[in-house]
């Protein structure tokens, strides 16, 4: 006879201790998940405040105290970290201000700056507020709505000219706003960045050390700016503090980023089609609509196409089929009567890649740059410029992507990408 094995050998009382213990242990695991439960409905309702207290304090959402500040004169520094939406702050801040001579684009018009325009001229920034056509004519919409100023400067990204980045854009469409609002999903930031390593818990304790006067700076509004003094100055231009100061490591560190978009043709870098109409005809009209539109406002109007690095332009080249919307895009608006300054090519006006933040935006020194071109080529704008003070900053600061000022940082400029730039020593 075979011998049992030990699995068939019945034990008296076994399969009721099985079941009372099994029972047990879902008792165990309800009152644990109970427990848990109620620890974290109580660390919700403890972090939720303090996030709100955390956001408030550090400016993060402070559009209105932010705005109003600068608009008084004072110098203040709005970057915040909670959403790169600009358009709310920028019409905030544009109501307030009501300038004369405004600029307008995308990031890549962010850095003219009040200080290369003339003492008595009322200027501000609109940067940042236009990622296509139909954001640029609905955000200048918005504007023209609460004032009109005297004269408006528009920098071209050449991928606007592409249906690819913007299918329909004579679409009406409303400026983007509300993302600076609080919201549920906000509460969650400054522990999200927390675990991410982005913020210490010396600067979560921020709002605690307020207390003994030791909290957020009062000029600075939102974590970027707390930081790294990152952010837009009092006439709506960012200052990338951090990139060029060395205070973190570039995204696009010696432009590998944007050139790996130029060569995969990715994102704002998307190749035009065998037999694409590049630029776009459609997108060519939109932009001619914008500009008759200011034009019979009695605005005047100048344009220009903003600049690249030297080492993606020259890669760019090297593809030009695939680049026409760039490289056709000059002739193809002075065939419609907008004779834009093409300011494709930084050295062509002395700028090198030593004045760019990164592949495809120029600093402050490129940007004066092109103020004195728009200028000697307009007499219109001659008057609002300040050639005495470009020309200045020029002499000095040639070959940096920002003019020093302590209002801003003590720190120096570096070179921030390596790419040999002589910057040390100069102050």
């Amino acid at each position: 006879m075979a011998t049992p094995s030990p699995q068939d050998i019945a034990v008296p009382g076994a399969a009721s201790a099985v079941q009372a213990d099994s029972a047990t242990g879902q008792r165990f695991l309800r009152r644990f998940a109970q427990a848990a439960l109620a620890l974290l409905a109580f660390l919700l309702l403890a972090c939720a405040p303090y996030s709100a207290w955390w956001l408030y304090e550090s400016g993060d959402l402070a559009v209105e105290r932010a705005s109003a500040m600068q608009a008084e004169g004072k110098f203040a520094l709005f970057g915040s970290g909670v959403s790169q939406d600009f358009v709310d702050y920028k019409l905030q801040l544009y109501a307030k201000v009501k300038p004369q001579i405004t600029t307008i684009g995308s990031s890549r018009v962010m850095q003219f700056r009040r200080a290369y325009f003339a003492p008595d001229a009322v200027y501000m920034n609109m940067g940042g507020v236009a990622g296509n056509l139909k954001i640029l004519r609905s955000t200048l919409d918005a504007m023209l709505k609460v004032h009109a100023p005297e004269a408006v400067i528009i920098g071209l990204d050449f991928w606007w000219f592409m249906p690819r980045w913007e299918a329909n854009p004579n679409d009406g469409t409303e400026p983007t706003s509300g993302s600076y609002n609080y919201r549920l999903a906000s509460l969650k930031q400054p522990w999200t960045w927390l675990l991410e390593g982005k913020l210490s818990l010396a600067e979560l304790a921020q709002p605690l050390a307020g207390l003994f006067g030791q909290g957020f700076r009062r000029d600075r509004f939102g974590v970027m700016a707390q930081q790294t003094d990152d952010g837009f100055g009092p006439d709506g231009a960012w200052y990338y503090t951090g990139d060029v100061t060395g205070r973190k490591r570039p995204y696009d560190y010696q432009f590998q980023a944007t050139l790996d978009e130029a060569r995969y043709g990715i994102k704002a870098f998307y190749h035009a089609k065998p037999g694409e109409e590049a630029p776009a005809q459609e997108h060519l009209d939109a932009l001619c609509g914008i500009v008759a539109r200011l034009q019979s406002r009695g605005i005047k109007t100048f344009v220009f196409i903003a600049p690249l690095s030297g080492r993606v332009l020259d890669f760019m080249r090297t593809r030009p089929e695939a680049y026409r919307h760039l490289f056709r895009l000059r002739e193809a608006l002075l065939a419609r009567g907008i004779d834009a300054l093409d300011c494709t090519d930084a050295r062509a006006f002395g700028s090198s890649d030593c004045e760019f933040v990164d592949g495809f935006h120029g600093g402050e020194v490129t940007y004066a740059r092109i103020l004195r071109l728009l200028a000697e080529r307009d007499l219109a704008l001659a008057p609002y410029v300040d050639r005495r003070r470009i020309d200045a900053a020029l002499a000095q600061w040639e070959g940096f992507a920002l003019v020093p000022d302590t209002r801003v940082t003590s720190l120096p400029e570096v070179d921030f990408m390596h790419f040999g730039c002589p910057k040390a020593g100069r102050r």
